[in-house]
């Protein structure tokens, strides 16, 4: 075999076991955005807006998610306007990790607060004060 073609399948090797990961990756996130049930909900005190909690089930996707859940969090949060438009959301923030069944995120003075292993992480949103 030339040393030519051997190269390119090397590459190709390579491309696929890069892809493979990212791709079952994007599949487990993909499949709990949609499917994941509503866990806790805090309106805000002008009844603007609500923080919804998520606790996805990794599980329920097998091995490829019981593998992404060792580098995800264990929760997300969602920011709604009182209409159901989206305004913000932490699940696919990479590095940060979340849990919502010990304490609850909270709306501060306009400012949705929900907590994380770090501390307090949030966003200010002017339209939920």
């Amino acid at each position: 075999m030339p040393r030519r073609t051997l190269y390119k399948a090397f590459a190709i090797l390579m491309a696929i076991l890069a892809l493979a990961p990212t791709t079952a990756w994007l599949y487990v996130k993909l499949t709990l955005s949609r499917t994941t049930m509503r866990y806790h909900s805090v309106w805000s005190d002008t009844g603007a807006c609500r923080i919804d909690a998520y606790i996805p089930n990794y599980a329920s996707l097998g091995v490829p998610g019981r593998l992404i859940q060792l580098f995800s969090s264990e929760a997300f949060f969602r920011v709604y306007r009182q209409d159901g438009a989206l305004l913000k959301s932490s699940e696919w923030l990479l590095w940060q990790r979340e849990f919502a069944e010990d304490e609850a995120a909270k709306w501060i003075y306009g400012h949705a607060i929900y907590p994380t292993v770090d501390g307090y992480r949030g966003w200010t949103l002017p339209e939920c004060g």
